[in-house]
């Protein structure tokens, strides 16, 4: 090969390499890639087409221009044929102009006249009509599908202005563009595009963006992205992450051979029918795309499922009837209305009696599982009563004041059942229907007059609403003979018969039908507002079950007698969920068991043999419960799990999220994390117990989700030992009258069975625990005094690898500051997670290469650390501490016996301890005196508890808010709002400060200031994130370096990052900035 040809070759493979890296290449790189001198490269810049050009602002590197490449294109003349069809199809469905696709089609002309000139000619005209005057001339729409076109083609981001049709204003995002696609109805183009926000795939039309500018950011589109698969349940452009709905279609005789004659959609099956009508059934992502083509067939067509898609066609017959003027269509002859959408005519509005009666009904449903699905039902029917006054109706149409609409029902059922058998029941449920609003009340006291109690707002004067006797008749209401619940009778003094708390049964059964209704009503609300939605589509029972039988094949075959210790206990636990029938269970196994996969797995079949419906995990901490719940969605897939704990607690916070897809997608995630209608829920302590005892419909929803499930509870030492009495008189209710199964789960049993009534039996799932704890046996735990702080840093840095836990934030920042040389660490709570997350790795890699490695820590490192020391030191706290800080210690058996400290501290930085760790600290001193030999054993944790719970005052100790006393009343005289404001596990209020971590902490914050999605921006900043006490909080802002974000977010100011953010210790608080901060 000459000269010339060597270089017309190499021209060429330059522009092939430009293509291929539309971010540019410099000489160098592209000198050895084709293996040449970079002189070679330099002297071929003359020769190179015009399209190619250097960059200046990016360092010189040579690029090619799309826009200016001319793409070469062979035709037979069939191919040509497709084209000009094509050309047709675009002439004709779209309707702005478009100087490129005019252009294009005049060269594929030109080019196609020479063998096929009516073709040709033809393809020409195609380009006058996208030129014609009749055309939309829009020039911002050129632009846009120009720079779209170009990032899409070199693969980088654009920042689009787009205006929302509903909410009439405009937002910016920041788009990655996967695919574009013409779109018929409605002739408009669509972008098909990663958004940020919110950080999800969406679709946007070109035609309402009104703005659009390239950035040099790149992106790269996943490999699994197709959008034939994505459009694939599509009728045209709509798709969604839901389940596709089932459409089913009739088509007179009339045009069945039509109908036959074309593939309407992937999915469709056509049955003929013996009279020559067919049917037509498909599954479509959004039903209401395929409007404009129902409508099309006119009386042909008749849509039978789904209801929703009739109900709408039906009232647009029955508006066309009246703008035509023909026939006798009329609208449901009701007067009285529920609600409406913005914008319909009256006629559109929902019937009162339709929302009454599809309310009950699904009220009815949830209750189901419960026995009390009759008084739902009359609860359902008769919550909005006061929506039968004149007042309501006229503020449904918008010229009056609010109306108290909640009371009306109560009334009316308390007239009713006054006086005979059934009156029990109007006392019960006049607590849901007035609360489904405003929260379950107190009952108050009869001399109330003013106020929101049950008393007070019986009394009160409402607008007439008698209206409601011509479409609801009470008197035909079925009521239970009998309730049929077990009340709780427990022993509150050791000594003393055990006392009924027939009243507490009674208040929990409000409490079940209370959370059947605002579901419901929401529930019903929501589908008439916004269409029908798809709930659901998860996996069931059965499926999660052998999803989770799959992945434990992984362990079938252990290698280490630890891990087979660990196989035994797990096949032990599924024998078991087959074989006991549901009710209360424990799972007594040493830290490091393989608990948390054992209890699922029983959890799992025991639901699949008795029919239960999900599977609740609860967790202490939330320190631990994004890595439980990672484990689980590995299993069964990121959408069959729902994280549900403060960092996911939407109630109160602020959000503004612009457009209806992304309600829809924040709506859904919160419906599942409100009514938990998911298979498996992780959740914190706090957030199960406090729910339990809540009264606002939006955290009461989900209780009865909760009927008939299996609750694991986690670490069950930590369950809230100051609410104790009315926390396992819930769970009691759960299991005896709901059909719900609990699994107590730790390696020290705290002895609930004193909470517990006489007769219930607590099974235990670990095969002979006594043994296992034997097995176990890797530590041993010495009790050697009081250390001062210079005796404790000497004897850490005597040893190469130790770890140490402490009570206190102070006393571990203390402590850490006086350990000498390399590999020392320090953890705790005022270190955000992404910040601990990096020094748990470094320090598991410093404990398996055997590198120097010392941890002084908070008790956040006691429970779900996977980590493996030679050597621990605790300070003395209660045995069920010890014993946790004792499951880091030769965790993998890997050694003989390994040796825990449990020490007494003597330190400077400990200004003050709580009364409750003193006395866990008293007892565990005397336990270890008497117990010495062996002081982590299953009798030894069960002294220590008995001795424990007898220093406390059964009166007051396990109930210290005295809720029960909210519920001691057989006549049903409640406090549902003073419990909730008292039931608080967590007392002391805590802020949340945003720490400027790293870049991305930084630039998120940055997102926070300007974002429309506040909502996702925060989720992305969780792991950047330091929960204090007020108090702390107050001491921080008092020295300037917390910024505010709207009124809502704090920030700890990035300039203040070195004085006041440690990156070994965490977040600084002043010296006079609160307590010693036990923050769990």
């Amino acid at each position: 090969m000459n000269r010339a040809e060597n270089k017309a070759t190499r021209l060429l493979q330059i522009e092939n390499l430009l293509l291929a890296h539309p971010e540019g290449l410099t000489q160098a790189e592209i000198a050895r890639k084709l293996q040449v001198d970079r002189s070679t490269i330099n002297r071929d810049l003359m020769d190179l087409p015009a399209s190619i050009y250097i960059d200046d602002i990016d360092g010189g590197k040579l690029k090619i221009d799309r826009s200016a490449s001319l793409i070469n294109l062979n035709l037979t003349l069939h191919e040509a044929m497709a084209l000009h069809l094509a050309s047709r199809l675009l002439a004709t469905r779209m309707d702005r102009k478009n100087p490129h696709t005019a252009s294009a089609l005049r060269k594929l002309s030109l080019s196609m006249r020479r063998w096929a000139d009516q073709i040709g000619h033809h393809v020409s005209i195609a380009a006058d009509m996208m030129d014609d005057d009749s055309q939309k001339d829009d020039p911002n729409y050129v632009r846009v599908m120009e720079l779209l076109t170009e990032g899409w083609a070199n693969h980088r981001k654009v920042k689009i202005w787009h205006r929302s049709e509903k909410m009439g204003k405009t937002f910016m995002y920041l788009v990655s563009p996967y695919f574009i696609e013409p779109y018929a109805i409605g002739q408009t183009t669509q972008l098909i595009c990663l958004s940020e926000p919110p950080g999800t795939l969406r679709t946007y039309k070109v035609e309402r963006i009104e703005r659009a500018e390239k950035t040099n950011e790149p992106y790269t589109i996943p490999k699994d992205f197709d959008p034939r698969s994505l459009l694939a349940e599509a009728w045209g452009i709509w798709y969604t992450d839901e389940e596709p709905q089932r459409i089913l279609l009739r088509f007179t005789p009339r045009v069945a051979y039509r109908v036959k004659e074309s593939l309407w959609h992937p999915t469709q099956i056509i049955t003929e029918q013996d009279n020559g009508s067919l049917l037509w059934e498909a599954e479509i992502a959004e039903p209401q795309e395929m409007l404009p083509w129902i409508r099309g067939w006119g009386a042909d067509c008749e849509v039978l499922e789904p209801k929703y898609l009739r109900e709408t066609l039906e009232r647009e017959v029955r508006k066309l009837a009246k703008l035509y003027g023909i026939g006798n269509i009329s609208g449901p002859k009701s007067s009285f209305f529920a609600h409406r959408r913005e914008g319909e005519d009256r006629e559109d509005w929902q019937p009162l009696i339709e929302h009454l009666k599809k309310t009950a009904e699904m009220a009815r449903d949830f209750c189901a599982d419960a026995n009390i699905a009759e008084l739902a039902y009359i609860a359902g029917l008769i919550h909005d009563l006061g929506k039968y006054s004149d007042a309501f109706q006229k503020r449904l149409e918008g010229t009056g004041p609010r109306v108290e609409h909640s009371t009306a029902g109560a009334k009316e059922l308390k007239a009713l059942l006054k006086g005979t058998p059934q009156e029990v029941f109007a006392h019960l449920l006049v607590y849901p229907i007035m609360g489904h609003h405003t929260g379950l009340p107190d009952y108050g006291n009869e001399t109330d007059l003013e106020g929101g109690t049950v008393c007070a707002r019986l009394k009160n004067q409402l607008p007439d609403y008698s209206a409601y006797k011509s479409e609801v008749d009470l008197y035909t209401l079925s009521f239970p003979k009998r309730l049929n619940i077990q009340p709780l009778r427990l022993r509150v003094f050791p000594d003393k018969p055990t006392k009924d708390y027939f009243g507490f049964s009674l208040s929990f059964l409000v409490r079940m039908i209370y959370s059947a209704l605002v579901d419901a009503d929401f529930q019903e609300t929501e589908t008439y507002m916004k269409g029908s939605k798809p709930r659901g589509g998860y996996d069931d029972i059965t499926t999660l079950r052998d999803k989770m039988g799959a992945y434990l094949k992984q362990f079938e075959n252990p290698s280490s007698d630890i891990n087979h210790k660990r196989n035994e206990i797990l096949q032990a636990c599924i024998a078991k969920g087959m074989n006991e029938k549901p009710g209360f269970f424990s799972l007594t196994v040493p830290t490091g068991g393989g608990k948390t996969l054992a209890s699922m797995a029983f959890a799992l079949h025991h639901a699949a043999e008795h029919g239960l419906k999900r599977v609740i995990y609860v967790i202490p901490f939330t320190t631990i419960i994004e890595q439980n719940a990672k484990v689980f969605k590995t299993i069964f897939g990121e959408g069959q799990v729902l994280e549900h704990h403060s960092n996911f607690d939407w109630e109160g916070k602020k959000r503004d999220n612009p457009d209806d897809r992304t309600n829809s997608a924040l709506a859904k995630l919160k419906l599942a994390a409100e009514n938990w209608d998911i298979p498996i829920v992780v959740t914190t302590n706090v957030q199960f117990f406090e729910s339990l005892f809540a009264n606002r419909s939006s955290r009461c929803r989900k209780l009865h989700n909760i009927a008939k499930s299996v609750i694991i509870f986690d670490e069950a030492q930590m369950l809230p030992r100051e609410y104790m009495r009315p926390a396992m008189a819930a769970v009691w209710e759960l299991v005896t009258n709901y059909g719900a199964s609990a699994v107590f789960c730790t390696a020290t049993q705290p002895g609930l069975e004193r909470f517990l009534p006489e007769n219930a039996e607590v099974r235990e799932l670990a095969p002979n625990p006594h043994e296992l704890f034997n097995f176990y046996k890797r530590v041993e735990v010495k009790y050697v005094g009081t250390l001062p702080d210079e005796d404790l840093i000497t004897r850490l840095n005597a040893h190469e690898q130790a770890l140490c836990i402490v009570n206190t934030r102070r006393h571990a920042s203390g402590l850490f500051s006086g350990l000498e040389g390399e590999g020392n660490f320090h953890l705790s709570t005022l270190m955000c997670p992404a910040h601990r997350r990096t020094k748990l790795e470094e320090i598991k890699e410093r404990l398996s290469s055997g590198k120097p490695c010392r941890v002084v820590s908070t008790t956040v490192m006691e429970a779900g650390i996977d980590l493996d020391f030679p050597v621990g030191y605790r300070a003395l706290s209660g045995l069920d501490s010890i014993n946790q800080a004792a499951g880091r210690v030769n965790r993998e058996m890997r050694r003989g016996v390994s040796e825990m400290f449990v020490f007494e501290p003597k330190s400077e930085f400990i200004k003050k301890t709580p009364s409750f760790l003193k006395q866990s600290a008293e007892v565990t001193r005397m336990v270890l005196r008497d117990h010495a030999a062996e002081p982590i054993s299953i009798p030894v944790i069960s002294a220590f508890f008995e001795r424990l719970y007898d220093l406390q005052d059964p009166n007051i100790s396990f109930d210290v808010k005295r809720i029960m006393e909210c519920f001691d009343s057989a006549d049903a005289r409640f406090k549902y709002e003073t419990a909730a404001r008292e039931f608080q596990i967590i007392e002391d209020s805590t802020e949340t400060v945003i720490i400027p971590y790293n870049e991305e902490a930084q630039s998120l914050i940055e997102e926070l200031k300007s974002t429309d999605y506040p909502f996702f921006t925060l989720r992305k900043l969780q792991p950047y994130t330091v929960s204090i006490f007020t108090t702390e909080f107050d001491k921080l802002s008092s020295k300037g370096v917390i910024l505010t974000i709207d009124d809502t977010y704090y920030v700890l100011n990035p300039d203040y990052m070195k004085e006041y953010y440690d990156f070994d210790k965490g977040l600084i608080i002043p010296e006079n900035g609160g307590g010693d901060g036990l923050l769990f």
